[in-house]
Order: C-alpha cells, then structure tokens, then sequence
C-alpha cells in the first residue's frame, strides 16, 4: 500500500504516460519500464493515458516518479529540443555502455536510479 492518493495516483498516471509517449517508447516497452504484468494489454495505457488511477503497488508508482525525474532532468539538460530526451534514451551512451532505455528496461527500478542519478548530480547528494 502506497501513500498517494487515488487523486494522486491518477496524476501520475498522466504524467508518466505523457512521458512514455514524449519517448516514442514502444507499448512494450513502457510495460515493462511500468513494472506491469507481461500479459498486460496495451489499452491499459491507453486508460493511464486519459486518468486512470495507476494501480496502488509501490514499485510501480517509484518507477513512474522515477521516470517523471528522468524527463525532468533531460529537459533541464536539453532545454530547447523536446525531441532530445527520447533521442538520447535510445542512443548509445559510453557511461552505460549502451542505451539508457536498455539499461533501464534490464535493471528496472536500479536502472531507473543509474540514469536518474547520471542526470541529475543532486540525486547522489542523498
């Protein structure tokens, strides 16, 4: 059980996927990034899309704050090109030795953390 609302949860719901979408991440994919069940059907995020309360699972909602922090700290890195954030996810970086998404859908939450971290120097201040 999580400590964020249902009004919350459905906020998040918005934002995360308008990130994934932002992304041109494959449905998949963002299943995967989401922590979801394998066998989920893509129009679940199509409902998380229009405010559909994500479910209440706590690794599910930190992947998607994770994400949101992910987003916002490419849009401070690449502030004048929206596009720039999907192109640098899925282009080879020399610090991860490959994509940020593919780190990111092999370690899950950690691989969230790593990218995030990379990003946002005031995330290893904690």
């Amino acid at each position: 059980m999580s400590h964020y609302s249902q009004q919350e949860r459905e906020q998040l719901a918005t934002l995360v996927m308008g990130v994934l979408n932002d992304w041109n991440i494959r449905e998949e994919y963002q299943i995967t990034l989401l922590g979801l069940p394998e066998e989920t059907a893509t129009r679940e995020l199509t409902k998380f899309s229009r405010g559909k309360a994500l479910p209440d699972d706590d690794d599910l909602l930190q992947r998607a704050v994770h994400l949101i922090g992910i987003q916002h700290a490419l849009h401070v890195v690449f502030p004048l090109n929206p596009k720039m954030p999907g192109f640098w996810l899925t282009t080879r970086n020399r610090f991860f030795r490959g994509q940020p998404l593919t780190v990111m859908l092999e370690e899950g939450l950690n691989g969230m953390d790593r990218v995030w971290r990379h990003l946002d120097c005031t995330r290893n201040w904690e």
